[in-house]
């Protein structure tokens, strides 16, 4: 018994646990209907599409909204109220200090309980956006959604249902579905907006009915995962005694994890593999400040509201393409030379995309050039960023060190948007700015990658030490 609690506090939570008890026992001894994993896919991959078409949501209707409330209100040029706008947005960034005790309260309530509410909190967010009569009433609807979005409760549902020998492939599976649900975007814009962009509200409309119907339906349908029902199982059935002993073992597993920070910093800087591959992570990360303003490179480069839709029905479907292609190509010729290989197309498709914007080009052209663009882009990223990273690690260190890469690299993003930001001042392109501005850092990048990191495809996990490299 903790020593704040009173005897009738403790007989309250006591009937509680007991009654937990015998509830999570019922559910695990529930016998599973046959295909209830393809169904369970099924319902996941739409709320993966939600949560892409949420994510993609803010950057696909930057034009519409930026002219709405600071063009025709405030009667500012565009690239004054795009760069207002985005010093607005700019607090939001604070809503990730929250994620960390947010999403750890799944491993307490359930992961069904929290998939709900993302779900649920995307729609919420973004009827909030639609009815926004200003922008800082449509910020507080990105910020409930940006605090929801980013938890990827389905993705924990995907991992901790699957079976293990397929848990990967089912991964990217619904990734890949839900990559291409974002298409249901340029449906949308198609059916409320056409060439008219001041009706950029209705396109709200049907996806937040949509994560509130999904997120509904999804108390009803679904079960919680067996793992968290296993591992709350066995918390209950620990006696007080159990418990402290437990608690105290976990704190000191917290404290040597603040503690392997500190290691980590020391690791990152203390082998030249690992430290080579941060600098690439924070350079080539410096590119991609053009993700937040391709549909105002669009806009601004000529195009009407209608072609901007039209381009958008390509990016998804290439974006797939080239995420899925990548992780064949990665285990097929190596991260060295896939990062190279993938970071060509992504150059390639960056320097076409805003040509093509700029230049009255077809959409299909615009929209082919970014899909090729944002699939290269990332694929490098998470080949930077995790892969070669990971690869390049010890064991007792590998979580700390990703953990703590991540954190450095997003410098790089970080300081892009702010340059792109202050640039559309003074450069009247948004386009040729992201371009002048992303281009050489990519390219810089991979030089610095063919150049300074080794290839880590063969290495064997359970005994890399780091110091191979050095």
């Amino acid at each position: 018994m903790a020593k704040t609690e009173t005897p009738q506090k403790h007989s309250a939570r006591k009937a509680r646990e007991a009654a937990e008890l015998a509830r999570r026992q019922k559910e695990q001894n529930r016998s599973t209907p046959k295909g209830y994993l393809w169904y369970l896919l099924v319902i996941l991959s739409i709320v993966y599409i939600v949560d892409e078409i949420t994510s993609a949501m803010g950057s696909s209707m930057q034009s519409e909204v930026v002219t709405d409330f600071f063009v025709n209100r405030l009667g500012l040029d565009y690239n004054t109220g795009l760069a207002s706008f985005t010093a607005m947005s700019a607090p939001l960034y604070g809503i990730m200090i929250l994620m960390p005790f947010y999403k750890s309260l799944a491993d307490k309530y359930g992961r069904k309980l929290f998939l709900v509410l993302n779900t649920i909190g995307m729609g919420v967010g973004l009827a909030i956006c639609m009815v926004a009569p200003g922008p800082l009433a449509y910020l507080v609807g990105m910020a409930l959604i940006n605090l929801v979005m980013y938890n990827d409760m389905q993705v924990i549902y995907v991992m901790e249902c699957a079976p293990e020998k397929h848990r990967a492939k089912l991964t990217s599976l619904t990734k890949a579905v839900a990559l291409l649900g974002v298409t249901l975007i340029p449906i949308l814009r198609d059916v409320f907006m056409g060439n008219d962009g001041s009706q950029w509200r209705k396109v709200f409309f049907v996806p937040a009915c949509l994560a509130v119907v999904v997120g509904t339906a999804a108390i009803f349908l679904m079960r919680e995962t067996p793992v968290f029902v296993a591992k709350r199982i066995a918390f209950l059935q620990l006696t007080d005694d159990e418990r402290a002993a437990k608690a105290a073992s976990e704190k000191q597993a917290a404290d040597q994890s603040k503690g392997g920070v500190g290691r980590a910093l020391k690791f990152i800087f203390a082998h030249r593999q690992i430290r080579s591959v941060t600098l690439c992570g924070v350079v080539f990360l410096f590119s991609t400040g053009v993700t937040s303003y391709y549909e105002s490179i669009m806009k601004t480069g000529g195009m009407t509201t209608a072609q901007v839709t039209a381009a958008m029905y390509f990016i998804p479907f290439f974006n797939a393409l080239m995420t899925a292609i990548g992780g064949f190509i990665t285990d097929g010729l190596g991260r060295k030379k896939s990062a190279v290989l993938l970071s060509t197309v992504a150059f390639g498709g960056l320097v076409c995309f805003v040509l093509c914007a700029n230049n009255g080009l077809p959409p299909a052209a615009v929209g082919i050039s970014y899909g090729l663009f944002i699939g290269g882009l990332w694929s490098v990223a998470d080949l930077l960023c995790l892969i070669i990273a990971g690869e390049s690690t010890p064991t007792y260190l590998r979580a700390s060190v990703l953990g703590t890469m991540s954190f450095i690299s997003g410098i790089g993003s970080a300081l892009s948007a702010v340059v792109i930001t202050v640039g559309m001042l003074f450069v009247p392109s948004i386009g040729m700015l992201c371009l002048y501005v992303c281009a050489p850092f990519m390219l810089l990048a991979i030089i610095l990658l063919i150049t300074q990191v080794k290839e880590t495809k063969d290495v064997d996990l359970n005994t890399v030490t780091g110091a191979e490299w050095d």
